[in-house]
């Protein structure tokens, strides 16, 4: 019982990492395309103001933490839950949540 208990812990821990990496990764390429098409003029005011390290280091923390916390809340929240108990466990979830929800949501759709 208690093996079977801290192999879920470590699943679930590796899924919320797993996802929360995925959403860093998922703002860094928005960061990128909003100074890719100089979105708002930020390219240039960061050009301009001689603190361009500074600013993409706000530009990418923010966008990372934001598109993490987002997509990690959202793996959480789409955790099969019990029927009987009303409560989390269920049958193991894939680790890319989202990306499989998104998937059978597309798949009951067709």
């Amino acid at each position: 019982m208690q093996q079977s208990r801290k192999n879920t812990q470590n699943r679930l821990v590796r899924m919320m990492v797993v996802n929360w990496a995925f959403g860093w990764a998922v703002g860094a390429v928005c960061a990128l395309a909003v100074l890719a098409v100089d979105l708002g003029h930020i390219r240039e005011l960061m050009v301009e103001a001689n603190l361009v390290a500074q600013a993409l280091a706000l530009l990418f923390v923010g966008f990372g933490v934001t598109f993490g916390g987002v997509v990690a809340a959202t793996a959480i929240m789409l955790l099969p839950t019990d029927e009987d108990e009303r409560r989390g466990g269920g049958t193991p979830a894939p680790v890319l949540l989202p990306a499989y929800a998104y998937a059978r949501i597309r798949g009951a759709r067709t």
